[in-house]
């Protein structure tokens, strides 16, 4: 657990890191950037990519966590999760899980949740965090399916997303990069949605692992 959670945490640094450079050169305003700048929508783009890479490194943690969890391993504080099956080594246990799904998806929280409670015990870890940030995690799933699908149920839930966070829809509707650099009017700190949003994904890792 230890070394899947600091792999987690230490992508989240660098992508951090990436998102302070390209705040720093972002240019606002019309024309042309100077050399090294970068417009805003190029700033735009740049943050889906580090949103879609946070993702999809939260959703590659939460599978590691559980099927080590399901394993017998303990978590970072050294307690244990009682497994209902005994398999062998990781691959064996993601065989058991996946049975007859030609994928497992881990980036529906109410998937994840009945699959904490199909295989193990009702007081994991997982299962705790994913609860506690149920309705947030839901909505920064929304986003991402917006940038990885051009459909228009995706479009619909983001839209779903902007009323829920915003309050009032704005007349034109941003873009997911454009939304992403917002001020998130519920973070203590001020932060942009990108921020708040990978803060989330970083404690429920945390919980999950602890």
């Amino acid at each position: 657990m230890s070394a899947a959670f600091s792999a987690f945490e230490a992508e989240m640094m660098h992508l951090q890191r990436l998102d302070d450079l390209n705040q720093k050169r972002h240019l606002p305003g019309p024309g042309r950037p100077r050399e090294g700048g970068l417009s805003t929508n190029q700033l735009h783009l740049l943050t889906e990519a580090i949103f879609s890479r946070a993702f999809r490194q939260y959703e590659k943690f939460i599978e590691e966590a559980f099927l080590l969890y399901c394993q017998g391993r303990a978590s970072l504080s050294g307690n244990r999760v009682r497994s209902f099956i005994s398999p062998k080594n990781a691959k064996h246990a993601k065989q058991i899980i996946q049975s007859g799904m030609n994928f497992l998806e881990w980036n529906s929280p109410s998937k994840i949740i009945d699959r904490c409670e199909m295989y193990l015990d009702s007081n994991n870890p997982i299962k705790l965090a994913i609860t506690t940030h149920r309705s947030k995690l839901q909505c920064i799933r929304k986003v991402r399916n917006a940038i990885a699908h051009a459909s228009e149920e995706a479009a619909t839930q983001f839209r779903s997303v902007l009323r829920q966070e915003l309050l009032v829809m704005p007349l034109k509707i941003p873009d997911v990069g454009e939304f992403l650099n917002m001020r998130d009017r519920n973070s203590p700190n001020q932060d942009y949605y990108l921020r708040s949003y990978v803060a989330i994904l970083r404690s429920v890792a945390l919980v999950s692992a602890a």
